[in-house]
């Protein structure tokens, strides 16, 4: 009767735990969206590029998700933040069923949901429009039925694995690494039947992406199939490779997936002395937990699901490597690490309630807080006077991003008075003397310019790989800093670009 008592009231925990943490993502939603997340409200919004070849399906779902909310006046973008925070709570859900699956006790349960919660790279991604929660839920829900499959031997189990699978990679094609993990683990079950369905079922998203092209295009050529597929690989706009700088990236990356590593950390305690408090705390609980790893135990029942989940970490890992240290590529990463662990180890429970205290307190000091709370003012001045005024030019540190702005605002999508950065054209092997041409050329008449590039630099990855170009490029011009915002993120300038006399 007490382990009966003890079962409920486990479970009646997890419930309000996963109340806690919807609230939490909602309450909570990222303050200054990414490029990615403005262009696909606006694009839901206006009803622009409905399927995106790598994520075929999500601003379709985002656009029947978000109909009847915006016909109540709730804006488009908060609508997907609030999608993704559903769905990462139905992903927190679905990582408890699988620990049930597995043997795990209640306090296991609790604190591996916890753990895969309050990770970073969930948390970032449960307050913002991006693609990857919703994929991801899919993806666990198909390793959930192949563990019923391997554990039942039933090959309907096989079907719905590969339904979800396939689903999984119509939302993001990051995922095709995940359905590849699957099919392995099917393979090496020697069984032919439950294969062929697998494979069968799974055909339905290269049809899916078919009629798409057809419908779009209106011919099935195989170089329009194939331009559509590779969609920014195909246009150069995306790159694989190998670099020094990219592997540097990736392991900070990886970091960054558990727990959140970015340069604004130190404008945040720079501020507020007493702000490095929540991280000496999350440090003196992490470090001791660290040192006291569990005793590895690998069970012959669950055997094949360990191999398969670590094939497809391995597999994500070396593509986001490749993708020069892509952080959004390894979302999945801390949620297998963390439903592993208890299956790969005796006694974790300890081991991992010390991590979980120390990431909590530190994402939700260093991340989720301070994300919701900087807000774009600089970003909404600039498209305010871009849009307001047409002999304005904006020389921005993101282009595309106030492009994606203006557009979900106005419906836009030509913007011509805002240029890239110097940086980001040598970055992409542009000809810098083409902006100094229009630079010259709009001062000449009489045009107002403006820059967001200079002032104090955050360490990030994008200050990484542009160095000092943009300050050394604006240096033969005369600069005026016209307004500023200071927030918690750090401080964000507004200059004026004028000839030197």
């Amino acid at each position: 009767m007490d382990n009966i008592s003890k079962i409920y009231s486990g479970r009646t925990l997890s419930k309000l735990i996963l109340l806690i943490f919807l609230s939490l993502y909602l309450i909570f939603p990222a303050g200054s969206s990414t490029t990615d997340g403005w262009n696909y409200a606006a694009n839901i919004k206006h009803a622009g590029e409905i399927f995106h070849p790598h994520h075929l399906l999500y601003n379709a779902f985002g656009y029947i998700f978000c109909w009847l909310p915006s016909k109540a006046g709730i804006g488009i973008i908060e609508c997907m933040k609030a999608l993704n925070a559903i769905f990462a709570v139905l992903t927190l859900l679905v990582v408890q069923q699988i620990l049930r699956r597995l043997g795990k006790n209640e306090f296991t349960v609790i604190i591996v949901i916890c753990l895969v919660g309050f990770s970073f790279s969930i948390m970032r991604f449960a307050t913002e429009n991006e693609t990857y929660i919703i994929p991801l839920c899919f993806a666990l829900t198909a390793s959930s039925n192949y563990l019923k499959f391997t554990f039942s031997e039933n090959q309907k189990f096989a079907v719905y694995s590969g339904i979800w699978a396939t689903f999984s990679v119509l939302f993001h094609q990051i995922f095709i690494f995940w359905w590849l993990g699957i099919l392995i683990g099917i393979i090496l079950s020697k069984r032919i039947k439950p294969l062929f369905w697998y494979s069968l079922v799974s055909i339905t998203g290269p049809l899916v992406y078919l009629i798409v092209i057809l419908t779009i295009s209106g011919n099935l050529k195989w170089e329009t199939i194939i331009g559509f597929v590779a969609g920014d690989f195909g246009s150069n706009n995306a790159q694989l490779g190998i670099s020094g700088r990219g592997l540097f990236l990736s392991g900070v990356n990886l970091i960054r997936s558990f727990v959140q590593v970015h340069g604004y950390i130190l404008n945040i305690i720079r501020s507020n002395h007493l702000l490095i408090i929540p991280g000496i705390i999350s440090m003196i609980v992490i470090i001791p937990a660290l040192l006291k790893l569990p005793v590895r135990n690998v069970t012959h029942s669950v055997s094949g699901f360990t191999v398969i989940h670590i094939i497809i970490m391995v597999l994500q890992f070396l593509f986001a490597v490749l993708a020069a240290g892509n952080a959004e590529f390894m979302v999945m990463i801390p949620v297998l690490v963390f439903i592993l662990v208890p299956v790969m180890f005796n006694n974790s429970e300890k081991f991992l309630s010390g991590i979980l205290a120390g990431i909590a307190i530190w994402n939700l000091a260093y991340g989720i807080i301070p994300l919701h709370f900087n807000t774009p003012e600089a970003e909404k001045f600039l498209c305010d006077v871009s849009v307001e005024n047409k002999k304005i030019m904006v020389i921005a540190s993101d282009d595309q991003l106030l492009k994606s702005m203006i557009y979900y605002r106005t419906g836009n999508n030509k913007v011509d008075n805002i240029f890239e950065s110097p940086a980001l054209m040598k970055l992409k092997g542009s000809d810098i003397v083409l902006l100094v041409s229009a630079i010259d050329s709009a001062l000449k008449k009489g045009f107002v310019i403006y820059t967001d590039c200079l002032g104090t630099k955050t360490i990030s990855r994008a200050a990484i790989y542009e160095g000092s170009t943009n300050e050394e490029f604006f240096i033969k011009y005369k600069t005026t800093e016209i307004k500023s915002w200071q927030s918690i993120i750090g401080r964000k300038v507004v200059s004026r670009i004028e000839a030197k006399l």
